[in-house]
């Protein structure tokens, strides 16, 4: 109990010096809830990847914690977006990795595109302005409500948007879908009753099969929660946020 209790400590110091490191010149916002998560319970064990035949990448080779921060970063979305379907998770991890380089075509286009969907912004889509992705933390979703509250002007958080896609260290295709294999283990040991958990498995697995990793939310998450963020690389300098991301805390 004394273990996780300091884990738990640790990991949310360091991601409250994530956000007051990644903007400049922002207010204070209110009414923050404390992070509501725990390791507690998660067995690394237990959530071994069922398919045995996926080697993991180097890069999880190197990561003790693995199943632990995925069954983290999971339990803590369905928790707060109870909505999700399996293909909801998989953009919160593929976010993690690729940030928002793929939705940035020019700049001109990314700005206008950020202006439309500012009009249909009213008041926050998600349950903190700034939520931490993946089990790695590389990137923030960031809500739209930021600009709309006055919390960041316009044009400082369209750069950060803009210099993000920049600092993203992507992995191959073929590493993410192994990755993703193992995610997915992690994921069905923890809800096998997630709705169309199966189609959404095939239908990602035949993405990636064809060089593609990009997915949209799915109708039923969008239709609930409505979201508008952008994502935004955690180590882009400034103050943006008194107060920390919540979501799996970014431990490195």
């Amino acid at each position: 109990m004394m273990k996780h209790k300091i884990l738990f400590i640790s990991r949310y110091m360091v991601i409250a010096m994530v956000l007051v490191t990644l903007f400049s010149g922002a207010g204070m916002v209110a009414g923050q809830t404390e992070l509501e998560r725990t390791t507690k319970g998660v067995n690394r064990k237990e959530y071994n990847c069922v398919n045995q035949s996926v080697k993991k990448t180097d890069s999880l080779y190197q990561r003790a914690d693995f199943d632990e921060r995925v069954a983290e970063s999971v339990r803590w979305q369905m928790k707060n977006y109870p909505e999700s379907r399996l293909i909801d998770l998989y953009k919160n991890f593929f976010q993690d990795k690729f940030g928002p380089g793929h939705i940035i075509a020019d700049t001109a286009s990314a700005g206008a595109y950020l202006r439309r969907e500012l009009t249909e912004v009213n008041g926050r889509s998600q349950r903190e302005y700034a939520e931490v992705t993946g089990w790695e933390g590389n990137f923030v979703r960031v809500d739209l409500a930021v600009i709309k509250d006055n919390i960041i002007d316009y044009n400082r958080f369209f750069d950060a948007f803009i210099k993000s896609a920049s600092l993203a260290k992507s992995p191959s295709i073929e590493e993410w879908r192994l990755e993703w294999r193992e995610i997915e283990s992690v994921v069905r040991q923890m809800f096998p009753d997630i709705p169309f958990m199966n189609e959404d498995s095939k239908a990602l697995e035949t993405l990636l099969s064809q060089g593609k990793y990009v997915v949209h939310h799915s109708k039923d998450y969008a239709d609930r929660y409505k979201p508008h963020y952008r994502l935004i690389h955690r180590k882009l300098q400034g103050s943006f946020l008194t107060s920390s991301p919540t979501g799996v805390p970014a431990k490195q």
